[in-house]
C-alpha cells in the first residue's frame, strides 16, 4: 500500500516523482470484504491519514515525511472513508464496515504505540459507509451515507442524527460538495440499465438524474466507482467501471 505524491505542469510536462512511501505495512485484517486503502488529505496543515483493512489509523506529516502516530479504531471491521476539517476542532471521522461512525480527537501525544483518541460512535447506521463528510466552519455538520441508501447528518456534539434521507435504491458511491448543500450518488442495481447518478440537496429533493439512455443514439451508464465534485463549482466528475471518466455540469458551457 504505496503513496505516491507527483509535481508538474500538467499542460506542458507530465507530472514528477516527488516522494513514496508505503503508507502500511502491516498484516491486514481478514475479512469477507476488504476496502483497501483509504485516505484523507489534509492540504494546509500537511497531514495525511491512512487506514483500511487494519484496526488503526495512522497520521503522517508530509513535509517531514515521518509517521506521527497511530490512532486506534476500536473496530473489529475495515475502515471504509475517512474525513477531516481545518476549522481547529481537531476531528477526525471513520466510518466502517459494520455501518459505524468513529470519531476521534487527533491532536494526542505522538509516539510509537498505537493511542486511543476515541470520541464517539455513531451507530444509527445498519451496513457498510459508503462516504463521509465534515462540513467547514466550527459549526460544521458530518455528513454519511450508508449502502443501504440512508444519507445522515450529525451534530459533531451528540450521537443522534439530525436527519436522515431516505433514498430510492441502495447506493455505492457518494460524493459531497464542500460548499453547496448538495451530494451525488451511485446507485447499485442489479441491472445495468437500471444504473443511474443522482443529485440531491439536504432538504431531500431531487435535482438531477442521469441515467441509462436507451436507443441507436443513446449513452450507457456503467456502474460508478467514484464521484467528486469541484470545491468551488457547480461541476461533478464520474469514473466508471467501464474506465471511462466523464465530467458533468449543472448547465452548458457558453461558447
Amino acid at each position: 500500500m504505496t503513496v505516491r505524491f507527483d509535481f508538474g505542469n500538467y499542460a506542458t510536462a507530465g507530472p514528477e516523482l516527488v516522494t513514496a512511501w508505503k503508507a502500511l505495512s502491516e498484516k491486514l485484517v481478514s475479512s469477507t470484504r476488504g476496502s483497501g486503502l483509504v485516505l484523507e488529505w489534509r492540504q494546509q496543515s500537511g497531514r495525511l491519514f491512512a487506514s483500511g483493512d487494519v484496526r488503526y489509523i495512522r497520521v503522517w506529516d508530509v513535509s517531514k515525511e515521518m509517521k506521527v502516530q497511530d490512532i486506534a479504531t476500536g473496530a473489529e471491521s475495515c475502515v471504509t472513508c475517512l474525513t477531516s476539517d481545518e476549522a481547529g476542532r481537531s476531528l477526525l471521522v471513520a466510518g466502517c464496515g459494520d455501518g459505524t461512525v468513529r470519531l476521534f480527537d487527533h491532536r494526542s501525544p505522538s509516539g510509537e504505540n498505537i493511542v486511543s483518541s476515541h470520541v464517539m460512535t455513531l451507530k444509527e447506521h445498519s451496513s457498510w459507509i459508503v462516504n463521509a463528510f465534515m462540513q467547514p466552519g466550527t459549526d460544521g455538520k458530518i455528513l454519511t451515507g450508508s449502502m443501504h441508501g440512508e444519507v445522515k447528518l450529525w451534530d459533531p456534539r451528540f450521537t443522534e442524527s439530525v436527519k436522515t434521507i431516505k433514498l430510492s435504491s441502495m447506493m455505492n458511491t457518494l460524493a459531497f460538495h464542500e460548499r453547496a448543500n448538495v451530494f451525488a450518488y451511485g446507485s447499485a442495481q442489479s441491472s445495468s440499465t437500471d444504473d443511474t447518478i443522482k443529485v440531491y440537496n439536504l432538504n431531500g429533493r431531487t435535482l438531477s438524474t442521469i441515467r441509462y439512455l436507451s436507443g441507436f443514439m443513446g449513452n450507457r451508464i456503467s456502474p460508478t466507482s467514484c464521484l467528486a465534485f469541484h470545491p468551488y463549482r457547480s461541476l461533478l466528475a464520474v469514473g466508471s467501471q467501464d474506465c471511462i471518466l466523464s465530467v458533468y455540469a449543472s448547465e452548458k458551457p457558453r461558447k
